[in-house]
Parts: structure tokens; sequence; C-alpha cells
């Protein structure tokens, strides 16, 4: 059913869970008080103090109704399962089509010593280094991002 696979910044391998203050933070914007994304981007600098990165996960707000802001995400499930998030794939699970792992120049999810484990999981992998960019690279350089995937695709 899948012909090509695009990877965004991660290896197959096994990742402690990590995001607990993003989580934290989303979970206490207060959508009663909230009346503007602003005042959403304020409350969460506390808990996500990198600008990007806040800008990204309140790309999830939206209107609920005229005046009421939430989020499109299903947080308590990510909050529920986020120690699952980090497993690393089966030993002998593989997919055997062709592969873009795409990883940030500045991002530390894809090492080089991954690259073994990586062509060990998926045979086909090419991985491509995005400029200018950490883990959220589709946000941080989405021309290149964008660039790499349709090359990819076509």
């Amino acid at each position: 059913m899948v012909d090509k696979l695009i990877v965004a910044d991660i290896s197959p391998r096994f990742y402690p869970t990590h995001h607990d203050a993003i989580l934290e933070g989303l979970s206490r914007l207060d959508f009663g008080r909230l009346k503007s994304r602003g005042d959403a981007d304020e409350e969460l600098s506390s808990e996500v103090p990198d600008f990007g990165t806040r800008q990204f996960l309140l790309k999830n707000l939206y209107w609920v109704k005229k005046g009421q802001l939430g989020l499109r995400m299903n947080l308590a499930a990510l909050k529920e399962n986020v120690s699952e998030v980090g497993e690393a794939l089966p030993i002998h699970a593989t997919f055997d089509k062709e592969t873009l792992f795409l990883r940030g120049d500045k991002s530390e999810y894809i090492a080089f010593q991954d690259e073994k484990l990586i062509t060990s999981h998926f045979p086909k992998a090419n991985i491509e280094t995005i400029a200018n960019a950490g883990h959220w690279l589709h946000a941080e350089n989405p021309t290149e991002f964008s660039a790499a995937v349709i090359n990819f695709v076509h």
C-alpha cells in the first residue's frame, strides 16, 4: 500500500521521553482565559522558551467558536501514550521500498551512528540533511524541506 516513505528527523532507535515540558505547557493553557494567539504564546513561553517551537505548536490552535480557542490535537492521548513515541522498531522489522530520511543539520535525532541501523530496517534508505534546521526541520526550513520531498516523490 505504501510505494515510498519519508521519515522526518527520527531514527528507528529508542528515544527516552523528553517532551514533558511541551505537554505540560500545552496542558496548562487556560482556554477560558485566552483571547488571542498572542495570549497563548505568552502563557506557553514559561514551559516552552524557544519561540520557533512555540509557534509550531500554536499552529494547532483554532477557533472553536467566536472568542473560544482550542487545540486540534488530542492532548490527552498524547500525554497518555508519550512513552510509546520513542520506542525502537522491533529488531526484525524492515521496509524494502524507497525511503527518504531527512535530518536537520542542527538536530541530534539522526546521528551518523544511526545510519547503519536505518539501512538495516530500510535497505533502500537515502539520508539527506536539511540545512539551517533542527528537529522541526519542516517548520525551520520549509523551502529546502519541501524541495527534498517533491524531488523524492517525483
